[in-house]
């Protein structure tokens, strides 16, 4: 039978659904991506208040979705978007272990710490991205999110864990600064001395 648009069908997206009737604050459920083709392997979603008939949706592209408007730079895996209906302002966090294949990387020229997750909020913004594991066709990498959205996996930098971001915090970098001006000053003060030294001797 022909559709009635008379146009070609749109072929169906490789997507993973899930349906929680119940999640509770301080018992985190776990959906679990059995679509390997779908680079997300698992889903723990944290609530900070009761959410019913939760309904969790993980989607992949072949390229950018329609509703993005910045196509993300660089070598990019998948994009994915992940959708939860009736769950709102209720989550606390969600952790999401993502998955990239290994012959990608090889084939782009990364190893696993060039392997970043991206988050759209109408720009492509590079999450903490932490390595978690691998296995003989993947590797897998951990990313803790605060909303869903469209996210793209691709080529970036990631930490590994215990590691702050690529740069480091900006408390760091600042106390760094401040053992430098020290190691500074006690170099100027010392060459001083010897200097004093030598025109008194």
């Amino acid at each position: 039978l022909s559709s009635g648009g008379g146009g070609p069908a749109t072929p169906k997206l490789p997507e993973s659904k899930h349906s929680f009737s119940k999640i509770t604050p301080g018992t985190p459920v776990i959906m679990q991506v059995a679509d390997s083709e779908i680079g997300v392997k698992q889903i723990q979603i944290n609530v900070n208040n009761q959410a019913n008939n939760v309904q969790v949706t993980v989607t992949k592209y072949d390229g950018k979705p329609a509703e993005v408007s910045v196509a993300k730079s660089g070598k990019i895996y998948q994009y994915l978007q992940i959708d939860a209906q009736n769950l709102g302002t209720n989550l606390d966090k969600a952790t999401v272990q993502f998955r990239g294949e290994k012959s990608w990387a090889s084939s782009n020229g990364l190893n696993k710490d060039k392997i970043s997750v991206y988050k759209y909020d109408g720009r492509w913004n590079e999450l903490q991205t932490t390595f978690a594991a691998e296995d003989s066709q993947y590797y897998y990498y951990d990313v803790e999110l605060d909303s869903f959205s469209f996210f793209v996996i691709g080529e970036g930098a990631v930490t590994a864990p215990g590691e702050t971001a690529p740069g480091g915090t900006a408390e760091g970098r600042s106390l760094l600064w401040l053992w430098i001006l020290i190691a500074l000053v006690i170099v100027i003060v010392v060459w001083r001395m010897m200097r004093k030294r030598q025109v008194a001797a």
